[in-house]
């Protein structure tokens, strides 16, 4: 047995299994080849290389000069369950492909997103994923994008940016949750949004103009706080505070779950109930909100799908050799979910 400060090599594991070090390499790596392996000797190496604990070195293969097979990702929150769907697709995508992923979590910070990409990239990472934008981050992506040569972003974009995207028709998924709710009957409608991403904003800017667009901008009325369930209750409790009033929200548009899922429970405590006295959308569709009491209608963005487009989107770069400016940005189409948290508005 090797000591635990020395590795174990393919060649000791060959040596112990009385096989060439090519058919040793073959099995560990998952290489196809046109000379087939016995299963029971594929079985005995396994176990082998077990045994003497052998642990692929995918760091010496970015020293070689060859693909590491390690992606890095850069989240922006992880504990956002928006992000966690993509994350999940990413995850999927890329072990399919045979990649291993690092992740970062950056918590709304771009300066610790930059040190995340300087450790990638001592790692031969072969290329970066950043999950969601970040407010005032153009210098760090500057530095990103200079660092790594490919890098791909995904979800909470509006517009191209200096590297390609994968991200969701924000503008529609607002439109069909405004248009969802006019329906109805709601014209007394109000918006809780975040504004330190481009998409938070977005959406607000979309129901101010869908709100001025049909004659009732002076109902409008947004709440722009940060995704937290401090803010998110106390803007609940401010909203449901003067709830015998006339002029009243009828409906909340909630440019995230998270946000819709906070305000229920500000609802609940309040003593308001849903949708009998006030309909609630929500927006990603995180996995929870069909098990919400009620059902949360909500836009689906097809976060596991849109993780998973971006992985393969990065890895087709790479295994392509292909430039930034060579690659299209993937915009997804949103859906409307419709649930229990949306009816009629009471009538007065």
């Amino acid at each position: 047995m090797k000591s635990r400060h020395t590795a174990v090599t393919l060649k000791d594991v060959a040596e112990k299994a009385g096989v060439s070090v090519t058919t040793v390499s073959r099995i560990l790596n998952g290489s196809d080849n046109a000379i087939p392996i016995r299963e029971d000797t594929r079985q005995r190496v396994f176990a082998i290389a077990a045994k003497l604990g052998y642990k692929p070195n995918l760091l010496a293969r970015g020293l070689r000069g060859s693909a590491s097979s390690l992606l890095g990702v850069i989240a922006r929150d992880i504990t956002d369950p928006f992000h966690i769907q993509i994350l999940q697709g990413i995850h999927n995508a890329a072990t399919r492909r045979e990649y291993r992923l690092f992740l970062g979590n950056v918590n709304y910070r771009a300066d610790v997103a930059v040190t995340y990409s300087s450790m990638f990239e001592q790692s031969h990472a072969d290329g970066i994923i950043i999950i969601g934008d970040i407010e005032g981050d153009e210098a760090a992506l500057d530095i990103l994008t200079n660092q790594h040569r490919y890098v791909v972003g995904v979800t909470d974009r509006v517009e191209r940016r200096k590297y390609p995207g994968v991200y969701a028709d924000g503008a529609l998924g607002t439109q069909l949750a405004l248009e969802h709710l006019w329906t109805l009957g709601h014209r007394n409608i109000i918006c809780v949004s975040d504004p330190r991403n481009h998409d938070g904003r977005l959406r607000a800017e979309i129901y101010q103009q869908y709100m001025y667009d049909h004659g009732i901008e002076k109902k409008a009325h947004v709440f722009m706080i940060p995704q937290d369930p401090d803010a998110s209750y106390q803007v609940g409790q401010e909203i449901f505070a003067s709830f015998s009033g006339t002029q009243r929200p009828t409906a909340i548009f909630a440019a995230s779950d998270t946000f819709a899922i906070y305000l229920m429970q500000a609802a609940f405590q309040a003593g308001i109930s849903i949708p009998q006295q006030i309909s609630i959308i929500g927006f990603d569709n995180i996995d929870i909100t069909p098990y919400v009491i009620p059902p949360l209608t909500t836009i689906d963005q097809l976060g596991v799908e849109m993780g998973q487009n971006a992985a393969n989107l990065l890895l087709d770069m790479i295994e392509q050799d292909r430039e930034s400016s060579e690659v299209d940005d993937v915009v997804m189409q949103p859906s409307l979910v419709v649930r229990q948290s949306t009816s009629a508005p009471p009538t007065r």
